[in-house]
Protein backbone atom coordinates (compact mmCIF):
# COMPACT_ATOMS: atom_id res chain seq x y z
CA UNK A 1 0.00 0.00 0.00
CA UNK A 2 2.85 2.43 1.04
CA UNK A 3 4.35 1.62 -2.42
CA UNK A 4 1.40 2.53 -4.52
CA UNK A 5 0.36 5.57 -2.50
CA UNK A 6 4.02 6.76 -3.36
CA UNK A 7 3.81 6.06 -7.02
CA UNK A 8 0.66 7.99 -7.20
CA UNK A 9 2.14 11.42 -5.86
CA UNK A 10 5.18 10.83 -8.47
CA UNK A 11 2.80 10.35 -11.33
CA UNK A 12 0.69 13.42 -10.29
CA UNK A 13 3.57 15.71 -10.00
CA UNK A 14 4.93 14.75 -13.23
CA UNK A 15 1.50 15.42 -14.51
CA UNK A 16 0.85 18.95 -12.70
CA UNK A 17 4.39 20.22 -11.68
CA UNK A 18 2.05 23.28 -10.38
CA UNK A 19 0.90 21.32 -7.66
CA UNK A 20 4.05 19.50 -5.87
CA UNK A 21 7.63 22.27 -5.64
CA UNK A 22 11.04 20.96 -4.51
CA UNK A 23 12.52 23.06 -1.31
CA UNK A 24 14.80 26.06 -3.06
CA UNK A 25 18.36 25.66 -3.03
CA UNK A 26 20.24 26.88 -0.29
CA UNK A 27 23.82 28.58 0.12
CA UNK A 28 25.81 29.82 2.97
CA UNK A 29 25.12 33.79 3.24
CA UNK A 30 28.40 36.09 2.12
CA UNK A 31 30.96 37.08 4.84
CA UNK A 32 34.20 35.99 5.82
CA UNK A 33 32.86 33.72 8.72
CA UNK A 34 34.92 34.71 11.68
CA UNK A 35 32.38 36.18 13.81
CA UNK A 36 31.35 33.13 15.30
CA UNK A 37 34.19 31.45 17.12
CA UNK A 38 35.05 27.63 17.19
CA UNK A 39 34.93 25.64 20.02
CA UNK A 40 35.61 22.09 21.09
CA UNK A 41 33.28 19.65 22.15
CA UNK A 42 31.96 19.60 25.77
CA UNK A 43 30.22 16.42 25.78
CA UNK A 44 31.37 14.47 28.16
CA UNK A 45 31.79 10.28 27.80
CA UNK A 46 31.48 8.00 27.34
CA UNK A 47 27.87 7.80 26.05
CA UNK A 48 25.17 5.55 27.23
CA UNK A 49 21.68 4.47 26.17
CA UNK A 50 18.49 5.61 28.49
CA UNK A 51 15.50 4.71 27.01
CA UNK A 52 15.37 6.46 23.51
CA UNK A 53 18.04 8.74 24.39
CA UNK A 54 22.21 8.33 23.96
CA UNK A 55 22.99 10.37 27.09
CA UNK A 56 26.28 11.27 28.55
CA UNK A 57 28.15 11.27 31.46
CA UNK A 58 26.66 14.29 33.26
CA UNK A 59 23.46 12.90 32.22
CA UNK A 60 22.68 15.05 28.93
CA UNK A 61 21.01 14.04 26.02
CA UNK A 62 23.10 13.72 22.97
CA UNK A 63 22.43 14.22 19.50
CA UNK A 64 25.14 12.79 17.10
CA UNK A 65 26.01 14.34 13.65
CA UNK A 66 28.64 12.82 11.61
CA UNK A 67 29.98 11.12 8.72
CA UNK A 68 30.67 7.45 7.06
CA UNK A 69 33.90 6.37 6.72
CA UNK A 70 34.06 3.40 5.11
CA UNK A 71 37.08 2.14 2.60
CA UNK A 72 36.02 -0.79 0.91
CA UNK A 73 39.18 -1.60 -0.61
CA UNK A 74 42.79 -2.39 0.97
CA UNK A 75 43.45 -2.08 3.89
CA UNK A 76 39.70 -2.18 4.21
CA UNK A 77 40.46 0.50 6.99
CA UNK A 78 40.17 4.57 6.26
CA UNK A 79 43.85 5.84 6.91
CA UNK A 80 43.88 8.99 8.93
CA UNK A 81 45.59 11.70 6.23
CA UNK A 82 44.01 14.19 4.36
CA UNK A 83 41.94 12.61 1.81
CA UNK A 84 40.18 10.80 4.49
CA UNK A 85 40.79 11.81 7.79
CA UNK A 86 42.84 14.60 8.61
CA UNK A 87 43.92 17.62 10.68
CA UNK A 88 42.06 20.05 8.12
CA UNK A 89 39.13 17.81 8.35
CA UNK A 90 39.33 17.60 12.30
CA UNK A 91 39.48 21.44 12.47
CA UNK A 92 36.75 21.75 9.79
CA UNK A 93 34.48 19.42 12.31
CA UNK A 94 35.25 21.19 15.27
CA UNK A 95 33.85 24.24 13.53
CA UNK A 96 30.66 22.73 11.79
CA UNK A 97 30.00 20.52 14.73
CA UNK A 98 30.22 17.28 13.24
CA UNK A 99 30.97 14.72 16.24
CA UNK A 100 30.16 11.39 14.92
CA UNK A 101 32.03 9.11 12.37
CA UNK A 102 30.55 5.79 11.25
CA UNK A 103 33.85 3.60 10.97
CA UNK A 104 33.77 0.81 8.51
CA UNK A 105 35.06 -2.79 9.53
CA UNK A 106 35.82 -4.83 7.10
CA UNK A 107 34.72 -8.51 7.96
CA UNK A 108 36.31 -10.26 5.49
CA UNK A 109 39.64 -8.97 6.76
CA UNK A 110 39.45 -9.43 10.25
CA UNK A 111 38.07 -13.27 9.35
CA UNK A 112 40.28 -14.61 7.10
CA UNK A 113 39.64 -18.19 7.49
CA UNK A 114 36.74 -19.85 9.70
CA UNK A 115 37.77 -19.61 13.14
CA UNK A 116 40.90 -16.94 12.64
CA UNK A 117 40.90 -13.68 13.69
CA UNK A 118 43.50 -11.48 11.65
CA UNK A 119 44.85 -9.48 15.30
CA UNK A 120 47.16 -6.95 13.44
CA UNK A 121 43.92 -5.32 11.74
CA UNK A 122 42.38 -5.54 15.27
CA UNK A 123 45.24 -2.95 16.49
CA UNK A 124 44.80 -1.09 13.85
CA UNK A 125 41.24 -0.94 13.96
CA UNK A 126 41.93 0.41 17.63
CA UNK A 127 44.72 3.10 16.80
CA UNK A 128 41.95 4.62 14.28
CA UNK A 129 39.26 5.20 17.42
CA UNK A 130 42.01 6.41 19.68
CA UNK A 131 42.71 9.12 17.00
CA UNK A 132 39.26 9.96 16.39
CA UNK A 133 38.99 9.55 19.85
CA UNK A 134 41.26 12.86 20.75
CA UNK A 135 39.67 14.74 18.36
CA UNK A 136 36.06 14.39 20.50
CA UNK A 137 34.61 11.99 17.66
CA UNK A 138 32.09 9.63 18.87
CA UNK A 139 32.17 6.70 16.96
CA UNK A 140 29.97 3.54 15.63
CA UNK A 141 31.69 0.59 14.36
CA UNK A 142 29.95 -0.70 11.11
CA UNK A 143 30.52 -4.19 9.82
CA UNK A 144 30.59 -3.24 6.13
CA UNK A 145 29.02 -5.62 3.31
CA UNK A 146 27.22 -4.52 0.28
CA UNK A 147 25.84 -7.28 -1.98
CA UNK A 148 28.17 -10.28 0.44
CA UNK A 149 30.92 -8.00 -0.61
CA UNK A 150 32.69 -7.69 2.69
CA UNK A 151 31.67 -11.21 3.76
CA UNK A 152 34.43 -13.22 4.40
CA UNK A 153 34.84 -15.61 0.73
CA UNK A 154 34.26 -18.84 3.37
CA UNK A 155 30.46 -17.32 4.08
CA UNK A 156 29.79 -18.42 0.66
CA UNK A 157 28.90 -22.29 0.00
CA UNK A 158 30.05 -23.95 -2.96
CA UNK A 159 26.59 -24.04 -4.57
CA UNK A 160 26.56 -20.43 -4.22
CA UNK A 161 29.78 -19.49 -5.71
CA UNK A 162 28.77 -21.55 -8.70
CA UNK A 163 25.77 -19.07 -9.52
CA UNK A 164 26.10 -15.90 -11.68
CA UNK A 165 26.91 -12.87 -9.47
CA UNK A 166 25.08 -10.39 -12.50
CA UNK A 167 21.84 -9.70 -12.03
CA UNK A 168 19.13 -9.26 -15.33
CA UNK A 169 20.18 -6.81 -17.18
CA UNK A 170 16.31 -4.95 -17.00
CA UNK A 171 16.80 -4.49 -13.32
CA UNK A 172 20.44 -3.31 -13.22
CA UNK A 173 19.49 -0.25 -15.88
CA UNK A 174 16.28 0.02 -13.18
CA UNK A 175 18.31 0.66 -10.26
CA UNK A 176 22.17 0.34 -10.69
CA UNK A 177 24.80 -1.58 -8.88
CA UNK A 178 22.29 -2.75 -6.12
CA UNK A 179 20.24 -4.89 -8.55
CA UNK A 180 23.02 -7.43 -7.92
CA UNK A 181 21.14 -7.65 -4.74
CA UNK A 182 18.49 -10.21 -7.07
CA UNK A 183 21.38 -11.62 -8.58
CA UNK A 184 21.17 -15.69 -8.57
CA UNK A 185 24.74 -16.26 -6.29
CA UNK A 186 23.27 -13.21 -4.17
CA UNK A 187 20.09 -14.78 -3.77
CA UNK A 188 21.37 -17.90 -2.77
CA UNK A 189 24.22 -15.94 -0.37
CA UNK A 190 21.33 -14.74 1.32
CA UNK A 191 19.34 -17.87 1.46
CA UNK A 192 21.93 -19.79 3.14
CA UNK A 193 23.18 -17.32 5.35
CA UNK A 194 19.61 -17.33 6.79
CA UNK A 195 19.17 -20.71 6.78
CA UNK A 196 22.43 -20.80 8.70
CA UNK A 197 23.80 -23.78 6.41
CA UNK A 198 26.95 -25.18 7.77
CA UNK A 199 30.48 -23.65 5.96
CA UNK A 200 32.96 -25.13 8.18
CA UNK A 201 33.28 -28.00 10.39
CA UNK A 202 29.38 -28.03 11.06
CA UNK A 203 29.28 -24.13 12.04
CA UNK A 204 27.32 -21.26 10.09
CA UNK A 205 28.98 -18.57 8.79
CA UNK A 206 26.52 -16.35 11.57
CA UNK A 207 28.27 -18.32 14.00
CA UNK A 208 31.95 -17.95 12.12
CA UNK A 209 30.87 -14.24 12.13
CA UNK A 210 30.06 -14.34 15.68
CA UNK A 211 33.45 -14.77 16.25
CA UNK A 212 34.82 -11.51 14.54
CA UNK A 213 31.86 -9.53 16.39
CA UNK A 214 32.96 -10.81 19.98
CA UNK A 215 37.12 -10.53 18.98
CA UNK A 216 36.32 -6.26 17.64
CA UNK A 217 33.89 -5.83 20.77
CA UNK A 218 36.94 -7.68 23.37
CA UNK A 219 39.07 -5.22 21.45
CA UNK A 220 37.41 -1.84 22.10
CA UNK A 221 35.60 -2.42 25.48
CA UNK A 222 37.40 -0.01 27.02
CA UNK A 223 37.15 2.71 24.03
CA UNK A 224 35.55 5.32 26.12
CA UNK A 225 34.28 7.34 22.33
CA UNK A 226 33.01 4.09 20.85
CA UNK A 227 28.66 4.55 21.10
CA UNK A 228 28.57 0.63 19.79
CA UNK A 229 28.78 -1.80 16.83
CA UNK A 230 26.64 -1.65 13.91
CA UNK A 231 26.09 -5.39 13.73
CA UNK A 232 25.61 -5.78 9.80
CA UNK A 233 24.93 -3.05 6.68
CA UNK A 234 22.10 -3.37 5.11
CA UNK A 235 21.10 -7.09 5.63
CA UNK A 236 19.19 -8.64 2.70
CA UNK A 237 15.95 -11.07 2.73
CA UNK A 238 17.67 -12.94 -0.31
CA UNK A 239 14.50 -14.91 -2.06
CA UNK A 240 11.73 -13.46 0.34
CA UNK A 241 12.71 -9.88 -1.21
CA UNK A 242 9.48 -9.61 -3.10
CA UNK A 243 7.38 -10.88 -0.39
CA UNK A 244 9.17 -8.61 1.84
CA UNK A 245 7.06 -6.07 0.09
CA UNK A 246 4.14 -6.86 1.76
CA UNK A 247 5.43 -8.78 4.87
CA UNK A 248 8.53 -10.14 5.82
CA UNK A 249 7.42 -11.97 9.55
CA UNK A 250 9.20 -14.92 8.82
CA UNK A 251 12.56 -13.82 7.27
CA UNK A 252 12.77 -11.14 9.96
CA UNK A 253 12.40 -13.74 12.81
CA UNK A 254 15.44 -15.27 11.88
CA UNK A 255 16.75 -11.90 11.74
CA UNK A 256 15.74 -11.37 15.10
CA UNK A 257 17.53 -14.77 15.65
CA UNK A 258 20.62 -13.96 14.15
CA UNK A 259 21.10 -10.13 16.13
CA UNK A 260 20.21 -12.36 19.17
CA UNK A 261 23.14 -14.76 19.06
CA UNK A 262 25.49 -12.10 17.51
CA UNK A 263 24.46 -9.55 20.51
CA UNK A 264 24.96 -12.17 22.99
CA UNK A 265 28.56 -12.43 22.05
CA UNK A 266 29.20 -8.78 22.46
CA UNK A 267 27.47 -9.00 25.88
CA UNK A 268 30.06 -12.22 26.61
CA UNK A 269 32.97 -10.44 25.61
CA UNK A 270 32.05 -6.61 26.66
CA UNK A 271 29.64 -6.12 28.93
CA UNK A 272 27.88 -3.00 28.33
CA UNK A 273 29.00 -2.34 24.90
CA UNK A 274 25.85 -1.27 22.72
CA UNK A 275 24.88 -2.84 19.64
CA UNK A 276 22.59 -1.51 16.84
CA UNK A 277 20.24 -3.73 14.84
CA UNK A 278 19.62 -2.56 10.69
CA UNK A 279 16.29 -3.72 9.19
CA UNK A 280 16.21 -4.86 5.81
CA UNK A 281 15.56 -1.88 3.80
CA UNK A 282 12.69 -2.86 2.57
CA UNK A 283 8.78 -3.12 3.79
CA UNK A 284 7.98 -2.83 7.66
CA UNK A 285 10.80 -3.15 9.85
CA UNK A 286 10.84 -5.39 12.97
CA UNK A 287 7.12 -5.87 12.38
CA UNK A 288 6.63 -9.01 15.25
CA UNK A 289 9.96 -8.31 16.65
CA UNK A 290 9.73 -7.21 20.59
CA UNK A 291 11.69 -4.91 22.86
CA UNK A 292 15.01 -6.50 22.22
CA UNK A 293 16.71 -5.57 26.05
CA UNK A 294 19.26 -3.10 27.22
CA UNK A 295 22.17 -1.49 24.92
CA UNK A 296 20.31 -1.96 21.68
CA UNK A 297 19.64 0.90 19.24
CA UNK A 298 17.63 0.66 16.16
CA UNK A 299 20.00 1.90 13.18
CA UNK A 300 18.29 2.53 9.31
CA UNK A 301 19.19 4.15 5.85
CA UNK A 302 17.32 6.39 3.66
CA UNK A 303 17.80 6.75 -0.02
CA UNK A 304 15.70 8.10 -2.62
CA UNK A 305 17.02 9.19 -5.68
CA UNK A 306 19.81 10.33 -7.32
CA UNK A 307 21.88 8.30 -5.51
CA UNK A 308 26.01 7.72 -6.56
CA UNK A 309 25.25 10.58 -9.06
CA UNK A 310 23.20 13.35 -9.29
CA UNK A 311 24.44 16.93 -9.92
CA UNK A 312 23.88 19.98 -7.46
CA UNK A 313 20.83 22.01 -9.16
CA UNK A 314 17.03 22.27 -8.02
CA UNK A 315 15.14 18.86 -7.96
CA UNK A 316 12.30 18.33 -10.33
CA UNK A 317 9.03 18.75 -8.23
CA UNK A 318 8.16 15.00 -9.25
CA UNK A 319 11.42 13.07 -7.62
CA UNK A 320 11.08 15.74 -4.55
CA UNK A 321 7.00 14.67 -3.75
CA UNK A 322 8.27 11.38 -3.97
CA UNK A 323 11.48 11.00 -1.95
CA UNK A 324 9.45 13.41 0.46
CA UNK A 325 6.60 10.29 0.57
CA UNK A 326 9.40 7.78 1.08
CA UNK A 327 11.75 9.71 3.93
CA UNK A 328 8.71 10.62 5.55
CA UNK A 329 7.16 6.84 5.84
CA UNK A 330 10.97 5.71 6.26
CA UNK A 331 11.33 8.05 9.25
CA UNK A 332 7.85 7.40 10.56
CA UNK A 333 9.00 3.30 10.56
CA UNK A 334 11.27 4.09 12.59
CA UNK A 335 10.04 5.99 15.52
CA UNK A 336 7.36 3.18 15.53
CA UNK A 337 10.68 0.74 16.11
CA UNK A 338 12.24 3.30 18.31
CA UNK A 339 8.93 4.15 20.22
CA UNK A 340 7.74 0.57 20.58
CA UNK A 341 11.42 -0.98 21.73
CA UNK A 342 12.32 1.77 24.08
CA UNK A 343 15.68 2.44 22.16
CA UNK A 344 17.59 5.30 20.64
CA UNK A 345 17.79 5.67 16.98
CA UNK A 346 20.16 6.36 14.44
CA UNK A 347 20.12 7.53 10.91
CA UNK A 348 23.40 5.42 9.51
CA UNK A 349 23.46 6.36 5.79
CA UNK A 350 21.71 9.16 3.32
CA UNK A 351 22.42 11.44 0.95
CA UNK A 352 25.35 9.53 -0.85
CA UNK A 353 24.28 12.28 -3.91
CA UNK A 354 25.30 15.38 -5.47
CA UNK A 355 21.70 16.10 -5.21
CA UNK A 356 20.36 18.36 -2.42
CA UNK A 357 17.35 16.19 -2.56
CA UNK A 358 18.32 13.29 -0.38
CA UNK A 359 20.03 15.69 2.39
CA UNK A 360 17.46 18.11 2.76
CA UNK A 361 14.21 16.55 3.72
CA UNK A 362 15.95 13.59 5.30
CA UNK A 363 17.90 16.86 8.16
CA UNK A 364 14.95 18.21 8.34
CA UNK A 365 13.26 14.99 9.78
CA UNK A 366 15.97 14.17 11.61
CA UNK A 367 15.44 17.64 13.70
CA UNK A 368 12.03 16.97 13.63
CA UNK A 369 12.28 13.37 15.39
CA UNK A 370 15.47 13.99 17.09
CA UNK A 371 17.50 11.49 15.91
CA UNK A 372 21.04 11.42 15.27
CA UNK A 373 22.56 10.60 11.97
CA UNK A 374 25.87 9.71 9.70
CA UNK A 375 26.11 11.13 6.10
CA UNK A 376 27.60 9.17 3.38
CA UNK A 377 30.39 9.80 2.90
CA UNK A 378 33.14 12.26 3.34
CA UNK A 379 32.53 15.93 3.50
CA UNK A 380 34.94 16.89 1.00
CA UNK A 381 33.00 15.79 -1.51
CA UNK A 382 29.95 17.60 -0.95
CA UNK A 383 28.94 20.18 -2.89
CA UNK A 384 28.16 23.46 -1.54
CA UNK A 385 24.01 22.86 -1.20
CA UNK A 386 24.60 19.57 0.09
CA UNK A 387 26.86 20.92 2.63
CA UNK A 388 24.26 23.74 3.44
CA UNK A 389 21.78 21.42 4.93
CA UNK A 390 24.61 18.95 6.92
CA UNK A 391 26.56 21.36 8.54
CA UNK A 392 23.35 23.09 11.01
CA UNK A 393 22.51 24.22 13.74
CA UNK A 394 21.65 21.45 16.36
CA UNK A 395 21.64 20.97 20.27
CA UNK A 396 24.20 18.60 20.73
CA UNK A 397 23.87 18.27 24.77
CA UNK A 398 20.71 19.01 26.45
CA UNK A 399 20.46 19.07 30.45
CA UNK A 400 17.12 17.59 30.42
CA UNK A 401 14.46 16.31 28.06
CA UNK A 402 14.46 17.89 24.14
CA UNK A 403 10.88 18.74 23.04
CA UNK A 404 11.59 20.19 19.68
CA UNK A 405 14.12 22.02 17.43
CA UNK A 406 13.88 23.63 13.86
CA UNK A 407 17.10 24.68 11.80
CA UNK A 408 15.76 27.34 8.65
CA UNK A 409 19.07 26.64 6.70
CA UNK A 410 17.84 29.78 4.31
CA UNK A 411 17.86 32.22 7.38
CA UNK A 412 19.60 30.70 10.00
CA UNK A 413 17.15 31.03 12.37
CA UNK A 414 17.23 28.10 15.25
CA UNK A 415 14.34 27.08 17.72
CA UNK A 416 15.12 24.70 20.20
CA UNK A 417 12.52 23.62 23.46
CA UNK A 418 13.70 21.61 26.47
CA UNK A 419 12.32 20.71 29.77
CA UNK A 420 15.26 20.94 31.89
CA UNK A 421 16.22 18.61 34.60
CA UNK A 422 17.57 20.11 37.63
CA UNK A 423 19.42 16.83 38.79
CA UNK A 424 21.58 17.99 35.62
CA UNK A 425 24.48 20.08 36.60
CA UNK A 426 26.10 20.68 32.98
CA UNK A 427 24.78 23.66 30.94
CA UNK A 428 22.80 22.66 27.82
CA UNK A 429 25.01 23.08 24.68
CA UNK A 430 23.82 24.38 21.43
CA UNK A 431 26.28 24.01 18.39
CA UNK A 432 25.97 27.43 16.01
CA UNK A 433 28.44 26.60 12.90
CA UNK A 434 30.47 29.76 12.17
CA UNK A 435 29.15 29.66 7.90
CA UNK A 436 25.84 30.61 8.88
CA UNK A 437 26.16 33.53 10.74
CA UNK A 438 28.90 35.15 9.34
CA UNK A 439 27.98 38.74 11.12
CA UNK A 440 27.17 36.52 14.25
CA UNK A 441 24.12 35.99 16.14
CA UNK A 442 22.12 36.79 18.77
CA UNK A 443 20.20 34.33 21.21
CA UNK A 444 17.02 35.14 23.31
CA UNK A 445 16.16 32.71 26.12
CA UNK A 446 12.58 32.17 27.68
CA UNK A 447 13.17 30.27 31.02
CA UNK A 448 16.49 29.91 31.28
CA UNK A 449 19.65 32.29 30.81
CA UNK A 450 22.83 32.61 28.24
CA UNK A 451 26.41 31.44 29.71
CA UNK A 452 28.77 30.92 26.79
CA UNK A 453 30.85 33.99 25.80
CA UNK A 454 29.10 36.65 23.30
CA UNK A 455 29.06 34.86 19.18
CA UNK A 456 30.39 31.54 20.55
CA UNK A 457 30.04 28.41 18.17
CA UNK A 458 28.84 26.51 21.08
CA UNK A 459 25.87 28.21 22.70
CA UNK A 460 25.63 27.05 26.66
CA UNK A 461 21.86 27.25 28.54
CA UNK A 462 21.00 27.04 32.39
CA UNK A 463 17.38 27.27 33.08
CA UNK A 464 16.15 29.58 35.65
CA UNK A 465 14.99 28.10 39.22
CA UNK A 466 11.40 26.12 38.70
CA UNK A 467 11.32 27.14 34.83
CA UNK A 468 9.26 24.08 33.45
CA UNK A 469 10.29 24.64 29.99
CA UNK A 470 13.53 26.34 28.44
CA UNK A 471 13.00 27.80 24.93
CA UNK A 472 15.75 29.35 22.77
CA UNK A 473 15.78 31.43 19.94
CA UNK A 474 18.63 32.36 17.74
CA UNK A 475 18.85 34.32 14.79
CA UNK A 476 21.73 36.22 12.26
CA UNK A 477 22.87 39.40 13.34
CA UNK A 478 23.16 41.94 10.27
CA UNK A 479 25.95 42.77 8.60
CA UNK A 480 27.52 46.27 9.83
CA UNK A 481 26.60 49.19 7.36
Amino acid sequence: MRGIWIAVIGVFCLISAVACTSAPLVTFPEGPADAVTSEPADVIGPLHMRGRDLVDATGRVVLIHGTNVVNKSEPFLAPLENGWLGPQDFAEFQADGFNGIRLGVWAAKLMPAPGVIDTDYLAEVAQVIDTLTAQNLWVLLDFHQDVFWGMPSWATTAEAAALSPTAPKEIEAAIGWAANYLSPRSLRQWNDWWAQVPVSEGRSAIDLYGDGVAALANEVKDETNVIGIDLINEPFPGDKFFECVTSCGGRYRQAEAMYTSLTARVNQAAPGLAVWWAPFNIGEPFPDTPAPGANIGYTFHAYCYDTDGGEPVQPDPAPSALCDAVFGSVFSDAHSVSTRWNSPTLLGEFGASQSPLNVTRTTQLADEYLFSWMHWHHPGTWPEVVRTQLVRAYAQATAGHPISQHFDTATGVFNFRYQPDETVLAPTSIVLPAVHYPDGYSATVTGGTVTSEANSGRLTVEPLPGAAEVRVHVQRSAPEA
